[in-house]
C-alpha cells in the first residue's frame, strides 16, 4: 500500500531530452580537461576503457546509442559521486563550490514548468557506474520527488 501512495506522490515530469550540440561541447570539453587528473583512476576501478573517449565524433556517438532508461534512488545512491542531498538549499550550498556553479533555481523552475531537461550521462564499466554530467539536474529531481531519466553509456574495456 505505501508503495502505491509514494508511486502517486511522485511529480509529472517527462520532459527529459538529449544535449545541445553546445552541452555537448562542454561536457567534452569539461571530460576532456579532467581525463588525466580523474578520469583515468576512475577508468581502472570502475572498469573503463581508457580513454573513455578518444575524440569528440566518438563521445557524441555513444550518446546517440545510449541507454535511456529511469534511475531510481535506490540505484543511484549506489552510484559514486551522484549527491542525493535533502533539500534544494543543502544543493545549492553544494554547488556553490564548483568553478562553474549551477543555477539550482533555473532548474526548479524547469522542473515546475515542464521545460526540456538534458538527460544526466552516467557512464557504466565492468565495476560499476559512475556520473559523468548533471548531477545537480538529478540530486533537485529527487529533492522534487521526480524519478530521473538518463542516459547510460557502456564504456567496458
Amino acid at each position: 500500500m505505501k508503495f502505491h501512495l509514494y508511486l502517486n506522490e511522485q511529480k509529472s515530469y517527462n520532459n527529459w531530452v538529449n544535449y545541445t550540440p553546445q552541452s555537448l561541447k562542454e561536457d567534452f570539453a569539461e571530460y576532456k580537461k579532467k581525463e588525466d587528473k580523474n578520469w583515468k583512476n576512475r577508468s581502472q576501478s570502475m572498469g573503463f576503457r581508457f580513454p573513455i573517449f578518444k575524440d569528440f565524433p566518438e563521445f557524441t556517438q555513444a550518446l546517440k546509442t545510449a541507454q535511456v532508461k529511469k534511475l531510481f534512488k535506490g540505484e543511484a545512491e549506489r552510484i559514486p559521486h551522484v549527491s542525493l542531498l535533502d533539500t534544494i538549499d543543502s544543493v545549492k550550498d553544494m554547488v556553490g563550490s564548483y568553478k562553474r556553479p549551477r543555477n539550482v533555481d533555473r532548474i526548479v523552475s524547469g522542473f515546475e514548468s515542464n521545460a526540456k531537461m538534458p538527460m544526466p550521462i552516467i557512464l557504466k564499466g565492468k565495476n560499476g557506474k559512475h556520473i559523468m554530467a548533471g548531477n545537480t539536474r538529478l540530486n533537485v529531481a529527487y529533492v522534487m520527488d521526480i524519478i530521473p531519466q538518463v542516459m547510460e553509456i557502456d564504456v567496458t574495456k
